[in-house]
This record gives C-alpha cells, structure tokens and sequence, in this order.
C-alpha cells in the first residue's frame, strides 16, 4: 500500500510540473527549466540523504553496481527522459504530450519481465488492466498544442514533433523504472538513488557546456534567475522523482509505473480547471478517469 501512495503522489507531482511547463510557454518564460529540475533534484535528494540517510555500505562490487545502475537511470530519466518532456510539453501542449506518455507502464512493464522478471497476481494485474484500457480509450484525443503556434500547418508539425519527442520519452522513462529498481536491488537508499540520478543529468549538462553554446546558455539563463512557473515545474519534477524512487522500494515496477501512468489524468484536470492552459476534457476523458481510479484500487489494495 505505502509504494502505491508514493507512486500516486508522484503522479500528482509529475502532472504538476507538466502544466506549469505548459504555463510558463503561455507567458513567456523562455527557459524550460530542465536544467534547473535537474540541480533543485540534486540539492533537495542530497540534503535528505545527508540527514535522513543511512551510513553509506562498504565500497564493495555490490554497492559500485548500484551506483552505476542509478546513474544508468539518471541518463535515461533525468536526461534523456527529462529533456524530451519538456520539449514535447511546449510543442504539443500537457494534454497531446500525455497521449504517448501513456506507453510509459507498457514499455516499463516490458521491461520489468525481461530484465527483472517481475510477475504480478491476478487482482494487482486486473486493475493495470483497467487502467491501461482507460488510458487507450482516450488515445485518439486531440487537445490543443502548447499555444504558440498561429499558422495551421505550423500547429500541425509542432504536434507531430511534440508526439515524437513524447514517444521518446515513453521509452527513456519505461527503461529507466528496471534501472532504478537494480540499483535498489543493490543500494537500497532512495535518497541515493535520486542523487546519483540527478549528478549524472548536471554532469551530462556541465559536458554539454563545454561544446554546445546551447547548453550554455541554458545552464546561464537557468543560474540567473527563474520564473514562477520554471519554479513549480522544477521542484514538481524533483518531489516526483524522490516519491518514485521510495515507491520502488516497497512495490514491484510494473506496479508504480501503472500508478504512475495517472499523470495523464491529473494533468487534464490541472490544466483544464486548475492552470485553465487548456479546454475543458471530453466526457470520455472524465469516464476513462474514473474507471482508471477503480484500477488503482485494485492494484493498491495487494
């Protein structure tokens, strides 16, 4: 029960920072606020793991795996994942970049039963099964893109785009659910975990730096202030990524990342009735919504 909480208030976070991504490109903010995620994550999961953490093990072939096998998850979540995001959150708009997002348990339970070769019970696989039927039977909604786009032909290759890097990101983050879940196998510290994660994006970014005045400038733009909703956004995507770490050491992958697939929900709702950066949800969406919440019960309740 406590991994599916963790998981669901991830959800929330994640949904969260979506539309304040959304939010932001509605006023202007120009930077994205990926990088500064990244170093809220850093500061945030290093701070907890200094005075809530336990002492570090010995520096054995056991505890360096784990630490590989955290950073593996930072590259595929926080870097690759992370950057696809927001770049399809601002093309398409949270509601369109959700739609191929919600691949994101297929690929992660895929994944788990390769690698990990994770199975469930048949309550906990019912109720994955209602929410992944909720989630396809809105796949073909089309919301509106981020915003900024007057021309038609122009909205119509930003969505496109914007579907593309979601799809992306689908993929990096279904990986990056096995890797963390062997670093935990190994390093059973989720505050660890989120740390190395997050290093490896600011290591990823201070390389980048070197080569790219890209990412120099972001890294600039990103250490000279922040707007309110880059804020939200980043400390959103940092409490999300901390809740799906502790939600992984006590439930199974496939699990978190079913909860997880919530977001889509959330997002619809926060941007619709809450940020109002996108219309109102269809009345399927709404029925999808709550035939996903009875999955979740079900999965929750093993």
């Amino acid at each position: 029960m406590i991994g599916a909480l963790f998981a669901l208030f991830g959800a929330f976070a994640f949904a969260l920072a979506n539309v304040a991504i959304a939010k932001g490109a509605h006023e202007g903010e120009k930077n994205n606020g990926a990088f500064l995620s990244i170093v809220m994550t850093s500061v945030l999961s290093g701070s907890l793991w200094l005075l809530l953490g336990p002492a570090l093990p010995t520096m054995d072939g056991q505890f360096l795996t784990g630490l590989g096998f955290f950073a593996a998850s930072g590259m595929l979540a926080t870097v690759i994942g992370r950057l696809t995001l927001f770049r399809s959150v601002i093309l398409a708009g949270a509601i369109n970049a959700g739609l191929f997002r919600r691949l994101i348990p297929i690929f992660a339970t895929l994944f788990a039963f390769i690698i990990l070769g994770e199975t469930i019970g048949w309550l906990a696989g019912a109720g994955m099964a209602i929410i992944l039927a909720s989630l396809m039977g809105v796949m073909t909604v089309r919301g509106a893109t981020g915003g900024r786009w007057d021309d038609a032909e122009k909205r119509s290759r930003a969505l496109g785009r914007g579907r593309m890097f979601g799809a992306l990101s689908a993929a990096s983050y279904g990986a990056s659910y096995s890797a963390r879940k062997l670093g935990m196998s190994a390093i059973p510290d989720p505050m660890l975990g989120t740390f190395i994660g997050a290093l490896t994006g600011i290591a990823w970014y201070a390389g980048g730096s070197v080569v790219s005045r890209n990412y120099r400038n972001v890294v600039a733009t990103s250490l000279r202030g922040m707007g309110k909703w880059q804020f939200i956004a980043a400390s959103s995507m940092s409490f999300g990524q901390m809740a799906q770490f502790f939600a992984l050491l006590h439930a199974d992958v496939a699990v978190v990342a079913i909860i997880g697939s919530l977001e889509v929900f959330l997002g619809i709702y926060l941007a619709a009735y809450v940020f109002r950066t996108e219309g109102p949800p269809e009345g399927r969406i709404i029925v999808a919504s709550l035939v996903a919440t009875i999955g979740v019960v079900l999965v929750a309740l093993p």
